[in-house]
């Protein structure tokens, strides 16, 4: 198969499939009524607040950073293989054919989040009156502009520089962004001559990638690795869905949480505990699953102004991240530390009852406090604090009796 065009349809094909497989199990009836309570009373609270944001409120300026911010981050999506390391070089003077193809894609399945980031920010925009309709019909316009460039800067600075430094090419291009949205979206006449001056210099900037680019042989290894580690993401996402056979864990150290732990010693009377706590603190997967559940609790509490939601939406997620470290702390039974120890079996699932009921007193001691800050001090924050505990406890001592029944 020498023609790159072919390639490049099968292999998407076959992204498209791969991705499709999973996303059935993601967007389920379930997650369709979370999204419906969360997007119903976001937009009420957000529709509320604009009766009463004042004119002055810097909305222009929140606008062009956002917009700025989901414009300058975005890799290429390059569906190449480690294979292609070897196979792809007798075709490498057609190998431009093959990444016309995949900047264009990740331009349009980049597209999206900025678009619908203005589309959010479009009601505050009009209440401030900070801008008009041709301010927007315009703002759309650069937006596809501004993200076409830069799909294809990020492109060349990763090819001329092997990805190193890439927080710094998109600090430029983020920097350059901000203020050009800023200068349509302000309304400002003497602000209106650096439209055209930030254009000339983000088009200078990606003439100097692309010769730079040029000069250097193209670099399978780093796009390869950055193709790999985005498909993992998507596995890790699909993961807490459904189970995905291509998931490969990894590990941090994560010296920064050295004080939660003690220091090993010898005759430690819960082993088990130790082990357990250092797993879910070092493996990327359970402790960042936990990070951000208990993070959408802390926003729930904050963003949604009905009690009554607020209480089953952290309930919710109080039930999600109790199940799913139990079930995470369960796996791994081909080997585990714990079986060089002199430890009867009988004390694993104890130290993972208390383990979680743990972290999910961490939970709740954050649903807590952000209650006490959105609120104030009254009963409404104590009885949230409660529900998560509460809803955790008995998901921990039901899921541990399923498993003394089986």
């Amino acid at each position: 198969m020498n023609n790159l065009r072919e390639i490049w349809g099968n292999r998407f094909v076959h992204y498209m499939t791969e991705l499709q497989k999973y996303m059935r199990f993601v967007f389920t009836g379930h997650l369709a009524i979370v999204l419906l309570f969360t997007i119903g009373a976001g937009g009420y609270a957000y529709s509320e607040w604009l009766k009463e944001v004042p004119s002055e409120f810097p909305s222009a300026i929140i606008a062009a950073i956002l917009i700025g911010a989901a414009l300058s981050i975005g890799s290429p999506v390059t569906l190449l293989k480690p294979a292609d390391i070897v196979f792809f070089l007798p075709m490498e003077n057609k190998l431009e054919e093959y990444l016309k193809r995949s900047l264009r894609y990740s331009l349009f399945s980049q597209l999206p989040i900025p678009y619908i980031l203005f589309i959010v920010l479009l009601p505050l925009l009009a209440a401030t009156d900070v801008a008009g309709k041709t301010q927007f019909i315009l703002t759309a316009v650069v937006i596809f502009l501004v993200k076409w460039k830069y799909v294809e800067t990020e492109y060349y600075y990763r090819r001329a520089n092997e990805g190193e430094g890439i927080w710094k090419d998109r600090l430029v291009r983020f920097v350059l962004a901000s203020l050009l949205f800023y200068a349509v979206l302000a309304g400002i006449t003497y602000l209106y001559p650096l439209i055209p001056l930030i254009g000339v210099l983000m088009s200078v900037y990606y003439l100097f990638w692309k010769k730079r680019s040029d000069a250097n042989p193209f670099p399978y290894e780093h796009f390869i690795t950055l193709e790999q580690n985005r498909m993992m993401r998507f596995y890790r996402f699909a993961n807490y869905f459904t189970d995905v056979p291509h998931l490969k864990g990894s590990v941090s150290r994560r010296a920064w949480l050295g004080f939660l732990m003690r220091p090993a010693q010898f005759g430690q009377t819960s082993p088990q505990r130790y082990l357990l706590r250092r797993t879910l603190m070092r493996t990327d997967d359970i402790f960042w699953l936990w990070v951000r559940l208990t993070a959408l609790a802390v926003l729930g509490v904050v963003l949604i102004p009905f009690p009554i939601v607020v209480y089953i939406f952290i309930g919710a997620l109080a039930f999600a991240s109790s199940i799913q470290l139990v079930h995470a702390l369960r796996a791994g039974d081909d080997f585990r530390m714990d079986m060089l120890f002199p430890e009867a079996e009988s004390t694993r699932e104890p130290a993972i009852r208390k383990t979680v009921t743990g972290v999910q007193l961490l939970q709740a001691i954050s649903v807590l406090v952000a209650g006490l800050i959105t609120v104030g001090i009254s009963v409404t924050p104590v009885i949230m604090a409660a529900i998560v505990f509460i809803v955790s406890e008995v998901t921990i001592r039901a899921s541990n009796e399923k498993t003394e029944e089986a």
